[in-house]
């Protein structure tokens, strides 16, 4: 084996890597320490601080300052979260009492979770449980214009965060779920509303008069964006009465399914919650009554992905528990001493494989909140 080329082609390496060398210490030489020089971009540049070509780093010492600093400080949502403001709360409509956190009792939710497993007799089992949480609402600083070229659409928008929480059992006063999203209130209006719907800026052609109105069964908007990987929209309305809302009886039995299905929920009727959640809801109406307590006026706001709205989920959810619909209602309930209180239903399909077979199971949840700021 003849070595000779070998050597003289390290040779050549080695003039070649102590040209890069020299070329970096001409880019970069070494100088006394916190002494900088210029970059060809024109940037501050610490000199390289040690001999090692290998180890050398030129960075950015003191970047230069942005011509342009937009303040951080201004809020997105309104001061107080809005309640405190006449004209965000007039524009909000009916979702203007929701404004502020809401609390519920320590019992007072409960929750029908039926869940995939492939171990028991049916291929699913119930996690039922009691729960309370949280409800903060917050408006934001303006409205949301939905450009339309003659006309537009506004949404006036709460932000939400929900927080669950045990009720009892071994997982006592953990979080067992938590979700934030929006609610819009949506109206239409005049196009541009300020100086650029003056010439030479009037859309063309010219907007209709009079401007059509918002179709009230679209009035209202959830959005929901929850961590198990699902997105949510749904859309409706609102209706208005001078008395206490008539809960509707649920029914969480599975759609269409084995009679045998049925024996882990017990006995089919009303006033098993587990059959009928919104059952919780009438024996917190029924325990104001006791103390003397009437509701004076509801506000309902009921919203159905099937209304306009739309669903996503993640691939693992669509196999083991797609989301197919989401309904819910919102009672805002104005009481005869002055407070407020919230009651909800709410209904979420799952579609459950069991077996070579799909079926729809009811996920219903129901709570009462009072509002404490």
């Amino acid at each position: 084996m003849n070595a000779k080329p070998d050597l003289e082609q390290l040779d050549m390496s080695v003039q070649q890597l102590s040209s890069v060398v020299a070329d970096l210490e001409k880019q970069c030489p070494v100088a006394d320490k916190g002494l900088s020089v210029s970059s060809a971009q024109g940037c501050p540049v610490a000199k390289c601080s040690q001999a090692i070509p290998s180890t050398r780093q030129c960075a950015v010492n003191h970047p230069i300052a942005s011509p342009f600093v937009p303040d951080y400080n201004i809020p997105l949502l309104a001061p107080g979260g809005g309640d405190q403001k006449p004209d965000v709360l007039e524009k909000l409509g009916p979702l203007a009492d929701l404004v502020g956190t809401w609390v519920s009792q320590r019992f007072s939710g409960f929750n029908v979770m039926p869940i995939p497993q492939v171990t028991a007799p049916n291929g699913f089992i119930l996690k039922n449980f009691n729960y309370y949480e949280v409800i903060t609402f917050s408006a934001i600083s303006g409205k949301v214009a939905n450009r339309g070229g003659q006309y537009e659409q506004d949404s006036y928008t709460l932000f939400y965060e929900q927080r669950v929480f045990f009720a009892d059992g071994p997982q006592m006063d953990d979080l067992v779920h938590a979700e934030n999203g929006s609610w819009l209130h949506q109206v239409s209006a005049q196009q541009g509303q300020n100086e650029v719907n003056t010439a030479p800026f009037i859309p063309t052609p010219p907007a209709p008069n009079p401007i059509p109105t918002q179709n009230p069964l679209t009035e209202i908007v959830k959005q929901v964006s929850v961590p198990h990987g699902n997105s949510i929209l749904a859309l409706g309305g609102v209706t208005r009465s001078y008395c206490a809302p008539t809960i509707p009886v649920a029914n969480c039995l599975p759609i269409a399914a084995p009679d045998a299905f049925s024996a882990a929920y017990g006995p089919n009727i009303a006033t098993n919650p587990s059959i009928n959640p919104n059952a919780v809801l009438d024996s917190a109406l029924l325990k104001l009554a006791d103390k003397g307590v009437s509701v004076a006026s509801t506000t309902a706001l009921t919203v159905d992905s099937d209304n306009h709205g739309a669903i996503a989920n993640t691939p693992f959810m669509k196999s083991h528990s797609d989301v197919s619909r989401f309904t819910t209602t919102y009672w805002i309930e104005h009481l005869s001493t002055g407070h407020l209180q919230l009651q909800y239903t709410q209904n979420i399909t799952l579609d459950l494989p069991v077996g070579d077979k799909t079926y729809k199971f009811p996920h219903i949840t129901a709570n009462t909140l009072t509002k404490v700021q």
